[in-house]
């Protein structure tokens, strides 16, 4: 449980989007492919930005809705995935986000990575009580030629960066609750197979997916699901959006299925991720940038990320509505431009 802890602003840098096209040869040929029956439609792709560039924009973006400037940022998290463009992507973020003072840490967690960020980001502020924001960033860039077998395993992989600040109190969106589960039997899966030195299907689970597993996804999620929900009292009933990652539309009603929430993957914020990709651990924050901004939230309204990365980790976030979260916050010119400047 979380006391006086809240989104302020959020952010979202998403490249163009390309549209996917159904195999044209191959075993299956003709037949609809695993991707088309998961529900992608598109892909974000990338062709200048970096993952961590992609961060950045989305981060200034951020704050500039939180009328935060980046000299106030206590803290920086970044979760990227595999940036081979950055070396130490937090120490750029805070080069270009943040101020003089300001401390910056990545956060691995894979595709839970967004979630997992936000968790650290408010433990931050909950220890450091003269802290006035943090800014949570993530960035993921999937090149073809490590990724695009993914289409094989019924997935497409999406490029986006995305951003939130987190402040005391001052938010449109309270974190009411968080949950964390691990399954770290699975660690095998994606442990890089011994001799392997190929650009691509480096462990188990990227021959494999996630199928052969799915039974111990599915109980996990519901443990994690079940967990936020009882720890803050709140009922299946009282929450109005779901924000999963975006993992496809199959996979998505496979660990939904029987949970306390009741819902469908078109239940969910999928609608909108099965147009950009799986973006790793920018999935759930440019879910929520899009929910916060679209003028449709009152106050009131419960909020349910529910996030997972191989690994296999959990964490799901509860989060209520407070005030009107779409429009921007209005400040001077260039006040929350970063500092040694822009990305």
């Amino acid at each position: 449980m979380w006391q006086d802890i809240t989104i302020a602003g959020t952010g979202a840098w998403i490249p163009p989007i390309r549209p996917e096209q159904e195999p044209r040869s191959g075993p299956g040929a003709g037949q609809p492919s695993m991707m088309a029956l998961n529900g992608f439609t598109s892909a974000a792709v990338s062709k200048d930005d970096t993952a961590t560039q992609m961060a950045a924009r989305a981060g200034l973006k951020a704050l500039r809705h939180a009328d935060v400037a980046g000299a106030s940022l206590s803290l920086l998290v970044h979760a990227g995935f595999q940036d081979g463009d950055h070396y130490t992507p937090s120490a750029y973020l805070m080069r270009v986000l943040g101020g003089g003072d300001t401390a910056g840490i990545e956060v691995g967690a894979a595709s839970d990575g967004g979630a997992a960020a936000l968790v650290a980001a408010a433990d931050h502020l909950a220890a450091r009580p003269d802290a006035k924001a943090a800014l949570v960033t993530t960035g993921a860039r999937f090149p073809d030629e490590r990724w695009g077998y993914s289409r094989e395993l019924g997935y497409v992989a999406g490029d986006a960066g995305a951003a939130a600040v987190l402040t005391r109190g001052t938010g449109f969106a309270r974190l009411v609750a968080t949950a964390h589960v691990t399954e770290s039997r699975l660690e095998a899966q994606t442990r890089s197979r011994e001799g392997h030195t190929g650009v691509a299907r480096r462990s188990p689970v990227e021959e494999t997916g996630f199928m052969p597993h799915i039974d111990v996804l599915r109980r996990a999620t519901h443990r994690c699901v079940e967990a936020v929900l009882d720890e803050a009292g709140v009922k299946p009933a009282d929450i109005t959006h779901v924000v999963p990652i975006a993992i496809g539309s199959v996979v998505l009603d496979m660990l939904l299925t029987g949970s306390p929430l009741g819902v469908r993957a078109d239940d969910t914020s999928w609608t909108y991720g099965r147009h950009i990709g799986h973006a790793g651990p920018s999935d759930v924050l440019l879910a929520l940038d899009r929910t916060f901004r679209s003028g449709t939230l009152r106050a009131g309204e419960r909020v349910l990320v529910v996030s997972f990365g191989v690994g296999f980790r959990w964490t799901t976030a509860l989060l209520e509505v407070i005030r009107d979260p779409a429009a921007p916050a209005l400040s001077p010119a260039g006040r929350s431009h970063p500092e040694g400047g822009r990305p």
